[in-house]
């Protein structure tokens, strides 16, 4: 049972070994944080995912309407940059209609019109009353 009384030699560089271990892990520390406030923490760039709601009522032709009317906006969208494209002329117009390809392919009008609705499914709160209210009667 010799652990339980260990002699003074033994104990006083157990001692230095929790100490040097003690400085170490505090130093680390420290360390670590000046390395980040010097160079900051870059966050990872969040991807946020939209849900379209629909009513519980909508019908397939509901759906369908939205649908097109999607398809239709997007035509749109790409009819009148394509007019504006035809505006241009020489190296100005080859860059438009590159840059115009590039954003196509990529997708663009997918993800700037994801969804346009056929009809508004949302009443407006705030109604406008028909005639102005009649005046308070005056207080006595």
């Amino acid at each position: 049972m010799a652990f339980l009384d260990p002699p003074d030699a033994q104990a006083r560089r157990t001692r230095y070994w929790i100490a040097a271990a003690a400085v170490l892990a505090t130093t680390s520390v420290i360390t670590l944080f000046l390395i980040e406030h010097r160079y900051g923490y870059s966050k990872p760039d969040l991807k946020i995912i939209y849900a379209q709601s629909w009513k519980a009522d909508r019908t397939r032709e509901d759906a369908i309407a939205d649908a097109k009317a999607t398809r239709e906006a997007r035509e749109a969208k790409l009819a009148e940059a394509k007019a504006y494209i035809a505006t241009l002329s020489g190296k100005a117009k080859a860059d438009a209609q590159k840059q115009l390809d590039d954003y196509v392919a990529g997708g663009g009008f997918s993800k700037d019109l994801p969804y346009v609705a056929a009809q508004p499914s949302v009443v407006g709160i705030v109604r406008v009353p028909a005639e102005p209210p009649p005046p308070e009667p005056p207080i006595e």
